[in-house]
């Protein structure tokens, strides 16, 4: 009778060390699932841009915004097709087209990497740093930019505004009839990032 309980004791133990190691794989496997819940993405976003002249000014919209943010890395990407801007008049639109010379520049692209952590566990509205390169019309320039980032049910609402030179692009100053538009151009985004 000792050697059956010896025996059945013996077997649980050789159960247990086998049941250590699938547990193990499976504690590991969810902890790669959590680092994947890191990654929020966005499609059809706005970016807008504003431009001003004496006694006008004009907006560029676009609902076209597409970009990642993981947070675990902390690394940004965003694009913009050049021809989804739109200013609300056709001639207008293919000047600017044109200018931004987008069958060789397509897209306006932001990539960079963000300055300060966010907790995706604390269920509040937070303003961060994202420090990157900012692509327009071909001409690369590096910018640091803060974003408002609020957890939602729905996801993160995002949004960013800034302000560029024109000139800093290689870009001429567009006119009209002898009046050019303001150097200084003012930009943003609004969209809501989902879980990937």
């Amino acid at each position: 009778m000792k050697k059956c309980i010896k025996m059945k004791s013996n077997g649980n133990s050789f159960m247990y060390k086998n049941l250590l190691l699938p547990i193990s794989i499976l504690v590991l496997l969810m902890c790669g699932t959590a680092s994947f819940a890191q990654v929020y993405s966005a499609q059809d976003g706005n970016a807008t841009f504003k431009a001003k002249m004496p006694l006008n000014s004009y907006t560029g919209e676009s609902d076209q915004l597409n970009g990642t943010i993981n947070f675990e890395t902390g690394k940004v990407v965003f694009t913009v097709s050049v021809k989804s801007i739109k200013t609300g008049n056709e001639k207008r639109d293919g000047h600017m087209y044109e200018l931004l010379e987008t069958e060789k520049n397509p897209d306006v692209v932001f990539e960079g990497k963000l300055v300060d952590d966010f907790d995706l566990d604390k269920k509040s509205k937070r303003t961060v740093k994202v420090t990157g390169d900012f692509t327009l019309a071909g001409t690369t320039r590096q910018i640091t930019v803060p974003l408002d980032l609020d957890p939602m049910s729905k996801g993160i609402q995002l949004n960013a505004s800034w302000s560029l030179l024109i000139t800093d692009y290689g870009l001429e100053r567009p006119s009209l009839m002898f009046i050019k538009v303001n150097d200084k151009h003012d930009l943003s985004v609004d969209v809501l990032l989902k879980e990937k």
